[in-house]
């Protein structure tokens, strides 16, 4: 019987076997890795993995010979973005056009070559069904330490995933050392050597870093000592109180955006913080800022005066955003935020360069209600979207938002085409549609230890890496456990 390709995590899309081929690839003790020079980093790291697996391989530039893997930049023969191939005949050769796409082949390679070191002659061809595939990592709320990161965005790399994105600040931390506002920075936080570090060690395994400094809520943390800014009510009753309690800090987790010195704080941060990021994003949050507009009479007020007569109190946020994604364009990247603080109208639109992270359909309540903008809407605008379901690519690890967290079961049953609301895109806007990521939540720090949050991780990611690359059809379930079993980590 012919001999069978090892089984990967996320599946590879094609594989063509050479029938007429006597021998295919087989790792030995004089096995190279010889790459062209802009590959150094990808032919590194899987020496470097390989190594960790009991296969030592060295690293060497020149000419190949049979028993080496090779690195080439070239044509993977797909046009799709991130397609790469690998041919192993006595020589394992990955080519893409891309050194981010050579590393998804490194990848497969790493991931074959822990299961077995013959291979049998053939090629394989494989590409992403979506550019965006990724994680996110409350470190807001719960801080995680660089070795626990660094882990983390070795988890996805492994799985082909291509983003992490970091929250960064919330009500329980800032997590970012501030020249221009110390008094902000928590106690646990990343020194910029820190950040540095997290950052190339991203950049080594091909993941781009999204941060996220969430405003105009979510901001106990920087407002702790800026009590000044914090936008009031001018109703307090115990329901009322109740209400700020249980959305995005509660009172003093908000900025008053009808005070310049709350635009000059966001400011200063902004062009603190954009800046030190290599990738094309920068998240600014703009989620659960007012449920309750009238409690807020100022915001009215502030509305009319700087946008006219006509203007709404949600065109509060939809000015701020605008306002703050000029400074982050101003620095060459792209803005991010979640959907919600874009659901009452007024006469303002959010700018359409923004990207819309999509988790709640409600407009203020329960994220699977109708009530705000369909995601239909925002690509019907311009925006490019990405599914960020609270059902199933959420998990979060306490308070009551722990109590929906849905069972991986159900995440392998979704699809990323599938939004919170059960509605999908018209096929005139499936481009629009980015990807996904599995979002983890941190709003009880307390409840599970950063060590405790992995295996709930790792249960949910391998998902969420397949249906992003190729999808699930015809595989089951259970056979897809046994896959992520066999793979297992690096």
């Amino acid at each position: 019987m012919a001999q069978q390709i090892p089984p990967t995590v996320p599946s590879i899309k094609q594989w063509l076997p050479d029938e007429h081929a006597a021998a295919g690839f087989t790792l030995g003790p004089e096995t190279r890795i010889v790459a062209d020079r802009d590959l150094a980093d990808q032919a590194t790291r899987l020496a470097e993995d390989l190594t960790r697996a009991g296969k030592p391989v060295t690293v060497e530039s020149g000419a190949d010979r049979p028993g080496d893997i090779v690195l080439r930049k070239g044509d993977a023969e797909s046009p799709a973005e991130g397609a790469y191939r690998i041919s192993a005949t006595d020589r394992l050769t990955v080519t893409a056009d891309s050194a981010t796409a050579v590393g998804y082949g490194t990848e497969t390679v790493l991931q074959w070559l822990r299961q077995q070191s013959t291979l049998p002659a053939g090629t394989a061809h494989d590409w992403p069904d979506y550019a965006e595939r990724g994680l996110m990592l409350d470190t807001g709320r719960e801080f995680f330490p660089v070795e626990w990161v660094e882990a983390r965005i070795r988890d996805a790399a492994y799985l082909r995933m291509n983003m992490v994105q970091l929250h960064l600040s919330d009500t329980q931390g800032f997590r970012l050392e501030s020249v221009s506002h110390p008094e902000i920075t928590s106690p646990e936080h990343y020194s910029a050597a820190d950040l540095r570090e997290i950052l190339d060690y991203a950049r080594s395994y091909g993941i781009e870093i999204v941060p996220e400094i969430d405003m105009p809520s979510h901001m106990t943390a920087i407002l702790a000592q800026h009590q000044d800014l914090v936008l009031r009510p001018q109703s307090t009753s115990a329901a009322d109180a109740a209400q700020d309690n249980a959305i995005a800090g509660g009172i003093g987790g908000k900025i008053d955006l009808t005070d310049p010195g709350a635009y000059q704080l966001i400011s200063d941060i902004l062009r603190e913080f954009v800046p030190m990021f290599p990738g094309r994003y920068w998240h600014l949050g703009c989620d659960e800022y007012i449920s309750d507009y009238s409690r807020y009479p100022q915001l009215a007020d502030y509305a009319t005066r700087t946008f006219g007569p006509g203007a709404q109190p949600g065109d509060v946020i939809i000015g701020f955003a605008n306002w703050a994604a000029d400074i982050v364009e101003s620095f060459g990247k792209t803005p991010r935020v979640w959907n919600d603080g874009f659901d009452q109208p007024g006469v303002l639109t959010p700018k359409p360069e923004l990207v819309v992270q999509y988790w709640s359909a409600s407009g203020g309540g329960l994220p699977w209600l109708p009530g705000g903008r369909t995601p239909a809407q925002f690509t019907g605008a311009g925006h490019p979207i990405l599914n960020a379901a609270f059902t199933p690519t959420y998990f979060a690890t306490g308070g009551p938002a722990s109590g929906l967290n849905a069972p991986p079961e159900l995440l392998w049953a979704w699809d990323p085409g599938l939004f919170v609301n059960g509605q999908r895109l018209p096929d005139s806007d499936r481009s629009l549609l980015r990807g996904s990521m599995l979002f983890i939540w941190c709003d009880d720090p307390t409840v599970l230890s950063p060590a405790q949050i992995v295996d709930p991780l790792r249960a949910r990611l391998p998902i969420m890496a397949q249906q992003l690359w190729s999808g699930t059809g015809g595989i089951g379930y259970p056979d897809f456990l046994d896959r992520v079993h066999t793979v297992g980590w690096p």
